[in-house]
């Protein structure tokens, strides 16, 4: 029952397209689509905040001790945490195998998968044009297309033509192949297990409570000035908007 595996780029991308067609699930899709909408909406209209994930993760890179520590940032780590935690949870006691894709070894070992490598190279790329570009597929894919954003359409463009051809071009025949592409086999040791499961549980579980720690920060004293009062109420009244709209977003992902 083996298939055959597409040895040119056009057979590459009209396998990938006839795999595309027969796991064509609309219900689920038009279901998950809605949710990850009303995640940016809820964001934006609560906390007046784009959901953008490159532009939320970078925080905790480019300055993470301040992402750690404002009150003003408190809402990011209130998202995170409720994003994983979110996710645990579904997977635990709603649908354990809502992270297995029938088609990478499950059910079909013919659909090539990205290698280590391929990962390291693939990352540093979407890292380093997400930020040129100012914005990601959250970002520019869902918010900015909302907005009507002629620089979020042609952002949008631009990736999706990109990854279609790369997709395509790394068949059988392409000499990078054997570095970029690699079989179920060869990778399930990598992917999530028990332990990796339970040290992200262990990760969104301290981002929850430094975000609870936020929440119960001390109010501001009587002397304050009204710029401080303000900005402590406006920070402490992110945090739940955030949490929703985190666990808005990871269900309509899963």
């Amino acid at each position: 029952n083996t298939k055959q595996v597409p040895t040119t780029p056009t057979e590459a991308f009209f396998h990938s397209l006839m795999m595309s067609l027969q796991y064509f699930t609309p219900i689920s899709g038009l279901i998950g689509g809605s949710l990850i909408g009303l995640s940016a909406a809820t964001l934006l209209l609560f906390n007046g905040d784009i959901l953008g994930a490159s532009g939320l993760m970078s925080s905790f890179v480019v300055a993470p001790v301040k992402t750690l520590t404002d009150p003003s940032q408190q809402w990011k780590l209130s998202f995170l945490a409720a994003f994983a935690l979110t996710t645990r949870v579904y997977i635990t006691m709603i649908d354990p195998d809502a992270l297995k894709d029938q088609r990478l070894g499950y059910g079909e070992s013919t659909v090539p998968i990205a290698s280590p490598l391929a990962f390291i190279i693939g990352g540093f790329l979407v890292g380093f044009g997400t930020k040129l570009g100012n914005g990601c597929t959250t970002g520019h894919g869902i918010c900015g297309l909302a907005r009507l954003s002629k620089r979020s359409l042609v952002a949008v463009l631009s990736f999706m033509a990109t990854g279609v051809i790369s997709a395509s071009a790394c068949s059988v025949t392409c000499p990078f192949y054997p570095y970029f592409r690699a079989s179920y086999e060869s990778v399930v040791n990598s992917l999530p297990t028990n332990t990796t499961i339970t040290i992200g549980t262990v990760i969104a579980s301290l981002a929850a409570g430094s975000a609870i720690s936020g929440f119960l920060r001390k109010s501001p004293s009587p002397n304050a000035t009204k710029t401080e009062q303000d900005e402590y109420t406006n920070n402490r009244r992110k945090i739940i908007p955030s949490i929703f709209s985190a666990a808005f977003f990871a269900i309509g992902l899963v």
